[in-house]
């Protein structure tokens, strides 16, 4: 296993991340919510106590990341309870069908009651900064960059965003959501995405079509969920004056 500084404890371990073929979200969520969990070690360059977990779940075996709040360190800004802004976080993702956060539940674990996120195998040598220069993913990183504004999300970073083995970006890390006032600090490219104009056109900012917006009535389990999760604001209450800017 990983030590916390990420290097490994022994040359020759055997990883303890293991593939899986393609789950869908109500088997991922149940396994979560029932299944039975076993530590295998703690997940390197965390900040709180996050740990690999084996998930068994009838004759299904899953790997899960396991967030305890009795490990999580205290922030002036946001109140203890950061695990169920992670649950918050999916059950938004959900209800806007965006993908884009693994099924993640609250339940009691091990250590206490904390979070439960699916594992997702991915590459960790992919991340944001090597995906945005990938014309197929960047549908998925702009939806990521609208998802961080809705939530409010002060903490994402390029480690963040994830090339799962499915193919999807993933973005995991999402407990610093959802605070009661704006304090959005998603990661932007650092130079604008190319649009792939023909040599010679203008150089003038092509002309787009004026984004259509629709209302965004926060449904019953969202807003229960995040308001579950100690916060305020317009989604928890269900206001139905939240926007979602839709291409």
């Amino acid at each position: 296993m990983p030590t916390e500084g990420g290097a490994p404890t022994d040359a020759t371990a055997e990883s303890p991340f293991r593939p899986r073929p393609p789950i869908d979200d109500a088997t991922a969520e149940a396994a979560l919510r029932s299944g039975d969990l076993e530590p295998l070690g703690r997940m390197p360059w965390s900040s709180n106590a996050t740990l690999l977990v084996d998930v068994s779940h009838g004759d299904l075996l899953l790997q899960g990341v396991y967030k305890p709040g009795r490990g999580e360190r205290p922030l002036h800004d946001f109140p203890p309870g950061l695990f169920r802004r992670e649950a918050a976080a999916w059950e938004l993702a959900r209800q806007l069908g965006w993908g884009l956060i693994p099924p993640t539940v609250v339940r009691d674990g091990p250590l206490g009651e904390g979070s439960v996120q699916l594992y997702v195998p991915c590459d960790y040598d992919q991340h944001f900064f090597t995906l945005r220069d990938d014309p197929a993913q960047v549908p998925a990183l702009r939806r990521l960059a609208a998802f961080d504004l809705v939530a409010n999300n002060t903490d994402r970073k390029g480690g963040h965003v994830l090339l799962g083995d499915d193919g999807e970006v993933w973005a995991v890390d999402n407990a610093l959501c959802f605070h009661h006032q704006f304090k959005g600090r998603a990661g932007r490219p650092a130079r604008p995405v190319r649009t792939g104009r023909r040599a010679g056109a203008s150089d003038r900012p092509p002309r787009r079509r004026a984004p259509s917006r629709r209302p965004l009535r926060t449904p019953g389990p969202l807003a229960a969920a995040v308001s579950g999760s100690g916060v305020d604001g317009p989604l928890a209450q269900g206001d139905p004056d939240a926007v979602v800017r839709v291409e």
